[in-house]
């Protein structure tokens, strides 16, 4: 089912109607004018200047100088492609299909998915009566016609799969299939704002031939306040798992944790596209809110929710934007790049709250593909040296062009200072032990913090920290 998140019927055109000014248009992208982008405070989209979305001379846009068309599918609820404030232009079109011919033209086993399908439905018509998805996309890709909201892609096109009913409910089956359409009609990025706890083998067996086949998922983490170990999809390292960050910059506390989360994204007061005759937030047992009252806008189109659903396309968006600017880039590419550009936040280095940190569109856009610095400490060990008892700190220190390796010790919950704790290594370790530490070293003090250095040879400088409780 749909991640809980916090506090229809639509006109149908003829579906080849929305492709008659369909371009793979370049684009110049200083920063949009839409008034809620412009605004500040209360029901503005704060979201956009946190992650280095801005107007000003810096913002991550004016990087891209021209941005390529990039098709990103959400598996979802589905769309109200009617929104004034999305581009028909925006969407994905399926060129081996004849619209409304009831044939299935390309010979993929769905019959006119013309922008893409419902799976729920077993149809072409993938309409949102519930209102998440059309946020989602919104946020990805709405419009820059200075009006309302905009998305962070402008050349973004969103391949729609509707997979959750008009309750937020789905099943296993659904993703997994929607997956594997994305990734057999040319997705490059998939979107999941969907999850659970457990894993079917379709499920496993989907995300890997997304991988396979060169696809990216970012999926968002969940809102249960849980620790990520058995969660579905999102507890898979092939995937981008993503956690909510607030105002301060800081993990929120509904959003699930553990080494699994990669980044942190905005997921509180974000403002996105409203789905016409869509309350989404009304529904949700066990939720005091009050009907209506996210509604923005005087025409109430636009609407405010919190979660790691809105988190996930925030990345998304900004990864799409990456294979705007280099279309050439790989899913593990636009990884390497996501991660190693976050601003570290939380306990220093990657940790179970933040993961890599808050994802930074501007720094991304400024990264080298093949850039990286990793420090992770997975634990210790203790044996018996010719010198006596011995910890070996285990763990992986690693970087395209590594300069130096050292683990050194601070004694107590919050150290003030630290000192050296193993002989520094110059040689990549990845999943072995980085540094080894005479067992009397740790006299004085029953609680130590291990922290590990990773040094670039550009002077980039990755750490990791461990807690040790002696006893």
């Amino acid at each position: 089912m749909r991640y809980r998140d916090l506090p229809a019927s639509f006109r149908c055109l003829p579906i080849l109607a929305v492709f008659a000014s369909f371009s793979a248009q370049v684009l110049a992208l200083d920063p949009p004018a839409d008034p809620l982008f412009t605004k500040t405070g209360n029901e503005s989209q704060w979201h956009l200047p946190a992650v280095g979305l801005d107007a000003g001379a810096k913002s991550g846009w004016r990087t891209v100088r021209k941005a390529e068309p990039v098709t990103v599918a959400v598996i979802d609820s589905g769309l109200d492609w009617n929104h004034r404030d999305f581009d028909w232009n925006n969407l994905w079109h399926n060129d081996g299909e004849i619209a409304d011919n009831g044939i299935d033209d390309d010979g993929n086993g769905y019959v006119d998915d013309m922008i893409g399908y419902n799976f729920i439905g077993h149809n072409n018509k993938p309409w949102d009566h519930d209102g998440h998805g059309t946020f989602v996309a919104g946020l990805i890709a709405g419009s820059w016609n200075s009006e309302g909201i905009a998305g962070i892609n402008p050349a973004a096109r969103i391949m729609v799969l509707k997979a959750l009913n008009s309750f937020g409910h789905t099943r296993a089956s659904y993703i997994a299939e929607a997956i594997t359409y994305a990734v057999d009609n040319g997705a490059r990025i998939i979107n999941i704002s969907v999850g659970g706890e457990g894993l079917i083998s379709m499920q496993k067996k989907a995300v890997d031939y997304a991988v396979s086949k060169g696809a990216l998922i970012i999926i968002a983490a969940g809102n249960e306040g849980k620790e990520l170990a058995g969660f579905g999809i999102a507890a898979l390292p092939e995937v981008i798992t993503v956690g909510a960050s607030d105002h301060d910059n800081r993990r929120v506390a509904f959003s699930n944790f553990g080494p699994e989360v990669d980044l942190l994204a905005p997921g509180i007061d974000i403002v996105s596209l409203r789905a016409r005759y869509t309350d989404t937030l009304r529904d949700i047992p066990d939720t005091p809110y009050q009907p209506s009252s996210a509604y923005v806008g005087g025409d109430r189109r636009y609407y405010m929710a919190g979660g790691t659903s809105f988190s996930a396309p925030i990345v998304t968006g900004i990864a799409s934007l990456l294979l705007s600017h280099d279309p050439s880039l790989s899913a593990a590419d636009l990884k390497r790049m996501l991660l190693n550009s976050a601003r570290d936040i939380e306990t220093p280095g990657r940790d179970n709250l933040s993961g890599a940190g808050l994802v930074d569109a501007q720094a991304a856009l400024l990264a080298s593909p093949a850039f990286f610095v990793d420090a992770m400490i997975s634990g210790v060990t203790v044996e018996q040296g010719s010198d006596g008892p011995m910890v070996k700190v285990l763990g992986t220190a690693d970087a395209d062009q590594l300069a130096s390796i050292r683990v050194e010790m601070g004694a107590g919950e919050k150290p003030e200072s630290f000192s050296k704790g193993s002989a520094p290594i110059s040689d990549s370790v990845v999943d072995g032990v980085v540094g080894t530490i005479p067992a009397a070293s740790f006299a004085g003090s029953g609680v130590w913090v291990l922290r590990l250095v990773v040094e670039h040879r550009n002077g980039t400088v990755r750490e990791a920290r461990f807690r040790l409780q002696l006893g």
